[in-house]
């Protein structure tokens, strides 16, 4: 009997979890909804503009789950992974890093992007609220 709660169990644990969405955010109701060939190229560095509107991005802290969930299912890349593109593209004079907030919150997000106009963060879509615009829903 206890062999097969076991087995039961190692089962349910190995089921696929389902993954976290996300949503691209602004304030800016002058941006314009994004493709996800768009998205991309703002993540990994190579554009800095959406529609001729020069934007900064918003990253969650380095041991954030949420952050580790978000650039796996957009790039398919670890969190070092990602380091070392922002820190190549940052070094070639190419790209800045996003900013990093201290913690993860909606509060804090927030925050950023009413101090940065054309501010563009990911959220957990829970975290969704009327005030903000939303650019791209990232599924899985």
């Amino acid at each position: 009997m206890i062999r097969w709660a076991v087995i039961v169990l190692l089962l349910l644990l190995s089921l696929p979890s389902r993954a976290e969405e996300f949503a691209i955010v602004t304030l800016n109701p002058n941006l314009e909804s994004l493709r996800l060939s768009q998205v991309k190229m703002l993540y990994r560095g190579r554009t800095s503009s959406v529609n001729g509107i020069n934007v900064r991005l918003l990253d969650l802290p380095n041991q954030s789950p949420s952050r580790v969930s978000f650039y796996h299912q957009l790039l398919r890349k670890s969190p070092s992974q990602m380091s070392a593109i922002w820190a190549r593209q940052s070094f070639s004079g190419k790209a800045i890093a996003p900013a990093v907030i201290t913690s993860e919150s909606k509060h804090n997000v927030f925050a950023w992007l009413q101090k940065n106009t054309n501010g563009i963060a990911y959220i957990p879509t829970q975290l969704l609220s009327e005030e903000v615009h939303v650019l791209y829903l990232l599924k899985e």
